[in-house]
């Protein structure tokens, strides 16, 4: 057996003292160290590094009796604090006020991240013989869009990720209301840049009005091709292919999540398009996007500018569901948008591209989160979707294995923003839940 860790808020402090931003090597380096020796000290793994061309990936492996292993992942990189004047206490000091414990990286993903290492190794504490082999895996990239990841999950997939049946994402916000959440897949994501130029440089508009194209009603030509804006529906060829309507199961969770329109607005700060909870979560979960995030051009001041610009620019990002193919949409992108590539009067970039990644839980699957629930005294909702996106695909697309995604963070934990936090009891019942969730999967089998 195996000493746990007893004093998680003393490893959280230390990890957080760590500044492992993407631009720190000096920081990243002493937070993997030191997650190096939990696994080896705490938990009796044995601990590989996996080289990357960016960040270190930490891979560990506890063996039990038969090799197939249960892969716990997370990450050890940190968002920038950006602006410190904005922190009520220094982001890499953890500091407790009012019950929650704040810095940076409290809640996304190094409070996660010990929440679950704490848990597993109370866990292996009481059991001189594991079943089943536990293995996890902690990348160092993840805030910079985890760009190595999938290489190295196919570089292993037939050597250290062999024997992976499950994975487990210890990432992301529990549900507002403060329960627990069990998230099945995620859109995926499909991004777009058009830049239209017309001229080598602006021109004034009563010169040139009515004798040069405008790069603006350009895009908007552009846009109408691909998005019909009357009837809201993406006109590329191919777009809708696999996608379908939710389950009657997913209904089912659908119709146990909570759902306040008045405070979902309030949040959002403008008007929902559905204030009915099936379809609000439909909406969210089942149907593809299309969104302009962003477009310039021109004058963008107050004043009159009475120019022709000579180029502008649109950015696009679709969220995609189900079985909807990335390379089929590019595919009938670029033959829309072919003419005018063909002209020279536009040229696009893809700026992301993940796929959805759908998870069907099995009947044990499924008992045995229900049961770590039950056994650890609180509430858990299942989310068939999650929203956003991430690129859970690695692991069901290139690994083959479902991902179940296991947020150990609290809705309101301000990552990514200043005064990032944990509060004390999700941290604490963090741990209670992923102790009882290895219980669980011992007792069903994995």
């Amino acid at each position: 057996m195996m000493p746990a860790i007893t004093k998680p808020v003393k490893v959280l402090r230390d990890l957080i003292a760590c500044n492992s931003v993407s631009a720190n090597d000096e920081g990243q380096q002493a937070a993997r160290q030191k997650i190096v020796k939990i696994l080896e000290d705490d938990i009796g793994a044995k601990v590989t590094l996996l080289q990357t061309s960016g960040k270190p990936i930490i891979f560990a492996t506890v063996p039990g009796e038969r090799q197939d292993a249960l892969l716990f992942y997370g990450h050890y990189d940190v968002m920038n604090p950006g602006d410190l004047t904005k922190w009520h206490s220094d982001p890499f000091k953890l500091e407790k006020r009012d019950g929650r414990f704040y810095g940076r990286g409290a809640g996304d993903n190094k409070g996660q991240l010990v929440a679950m290492l704490t848990g597993i190794s109370q866990f292996l504490a009481t059991k001189p013989k594991l079943p089943y082999t536990i293995q996890f895996l902690i990348e160092g990239e993840e805030e910079q869009g985890s760009v190595n990841l999938p290489i190295a999950v196919r570089e292993q997939k037939d050597k250290l990720l062999r024997h992976v049946k499950k994975v487990f994402v210890t990432d992301g916000s529990m549900n507002a209301n403060g329960a627990h959440v069990l998230r099945l897949g995620n859109r995926g994501l499909f991004g777009l840049r058009l830049t239209a130029k017309t001229a080598t440089h602006a021109n004034h508009s009563g010169n040139a009005g009515n004798v040069i194209a405008n790069p603006v009603n350009l895009l908007h030509e552009v846009l109408e091709k691909l998005y019909d804006f009357t009837n809201h529906r993406v006109l590329i060829p191919g777009f809708y292919d696999g996608i379908e309507p939710p389950t009657a199961q997913e209904m089912a969770w659908i119709d146990a999540l909570p759902f306040d329109a008045v405070k979902v607005a309030d949040v959002f700060g403008s008007q929902l398009t559905t204030t009915n909870k099936q379809s609000y979560y439909k909406k969210l979960m089942f149907e593809p996007t299309f969104n302009i995030n962003g477009m310039a051009a021109g004058n963008t001041g107050k004043d009159v500018k009475t120019i022709i610009p000579s180029s502008a620019f649109v950015s696009i990002d679709m969220r995609l569901v189900g079985g909807q193919n990335i390379e089929t949409i590019k595919a009938g992108a670029e033959k829309l948008l072919a003419p005018y590539l063909t002209a020279g009067t536009l040229n696009y970039a893809v700026t992301g591209a993940i796929p959805p990644t759908v998870v069907h839980p099995s009947e044990r699957d499924l008992f045995a989160f229900k049961a770590a629930s039950d056994e650890a005294h609180m509430p858990l909702l299942i989310e068939p979707r999650m929203p956003g996106t991430d690129p859970n695909y690695v692991w069901t697309d290139i690994l083959g294995v479902p991902v179940f995604t296991v947020p150990l963070a609290n809705f309101d934990q301000n990552n990514h923003a200043p005064n990032e936090n944990i509060t004390e009891d999700t941290f604490t019942s963090s741990i209670r839940f992923m102790e009882k969730l290895i219980m669980a999967y011992e007792k069903r089998g994995s």
